[in-house]
């Protein structure tokens, strides 16, 4: 029996990372989902095994008429496709809220829909998925709500459902939101792959996967700070103290086996001394001797790379 929150029976378009863990969280917090379709139709009668669900298939044909909320899982490219296959499909829309998951795309990219009388809306979970995410990995994330208000009130309570805390955002808001979601998680990642590169550079002849053990320690504490306390108190090291000597010796250290880096370095660099002038630790003298040694690094290896075309 559903839920006294939910919007009636769901449907969950697409067997993906996302799909998955969202029927999988659905389920676990007393939502019904009657529906799984997916173009590979293995993958979605094995997710409707999963979860329960009485009816799977890999086109829109199967909807039932009793769904009450659509939810689209699928790559942004393939939205728009989506949402114009269902539309053809006749069915209650004008009683149906239809909501996509992706961050970046608005809820205008569902027009199909809208205009067969369905309450559009994005219903984007902020956290990073693979096919095996636990549902409690769901509690607690913010959830992107954009679109119609009779979307979004069923969306409020979905998201409510999860444990999760919806916040809704402007159609202009989205991808700039999304935005900072790629960074501080995709970012993340690439961060610490140059991190693994800078090491994998040294004499220390590190194992694959040894350099961000070893700083694995330094990441967690610096999170933890930041839970504490903004990023201007949080900030440490050598640009904060304004340590020319230092920043120096890194970009020689790069520049010798990565220079390639020396950008990415400059880049990063740069916006510490902003963080750290926000955070009244650096004199303007400071900063721009610091700046000054960043743009002549940034310079020299722009030429360089030129030179090398």
């Amino acid at each position: 029996m559903p839920a006294a929150s939910s919007p009636g029976p769901i449907a969950i378009i697409g067997a993906g990372a996302v799909g998955t863990t969202l029927a999988r969280s659905l389920t676990a917090n007393g939502q019904r989902i009657e529906a799984v379709v997916s173009r590979d139709e293995e993958e979605a009668q094995d997710l409707a095994d999963r979860v329960g669900a009485p009816v799977a298939g890999a086109t829109a044909a199967v909807l039932p008429p009793s769904i009450r909320f659509v939810l689209i899982c699928v790559p942004d490219d393939a939205i728009a496709g989506v949402a114009e296959a269902l539309s053809r499909r006749d069915h209650p829309w004008e009683k149906t809220v239809a909501a996509h998951t992706s961050g970046a795309r608005r809820a205008a990219v569902l027009t199909p829909l809208d205009q067969r009388g369905a309450a559009t809306m994005s219903f984007h979970p902020v956290q990073t998925f693979t096919p095996e995410t636990p549902p409690e990995a769901l509690e607690g994330i913010a959830v992107g709500l954009e679109g119609e208000d009779r979307a979004i009130a069923a969306g409020t309570a979905l998201a409510e459902a999860l444990g999760a805390r919806p916040v809704r955002l402007t159609a202009g808001e989205k991808a700039r939101v999304h935005c900072a979601a790629a960074l501080a998680s995709n970012g993340l990642v690439a961060l610490l792959s140059v991190v693994e590169e800078v090491f994998g550079a040294s004499e220390a002849n590190l194992s694959q996967g040894a350099g961000t053990d070893l700083v694995a320690p330094l990441v967690e504490h610096t999170w933890a700070n930041l839970k504490e306390g903004s990023p201007e108190e949080v900030l440490t090291g050598p640009v904060r103290r304004g340590d020319v000597g230092t920043v120096q010796a890194h970009l020689d250290a790069l520049d010798d086996e990565t220079p390639h880096l020396v950008p990415f370095y400059t880049a990063l660099s740069t916006e510490m001394v902003r963080v750290a002038v926000r955070g009244g630790h650096l004199s303007r003298e400071q900063a721009e001797a610091l700046l000054a040694v960043l743009r002549t690094a940034a310079t020299a290896s722009e030429e360089a790379a030129g030179g090398a075309r």
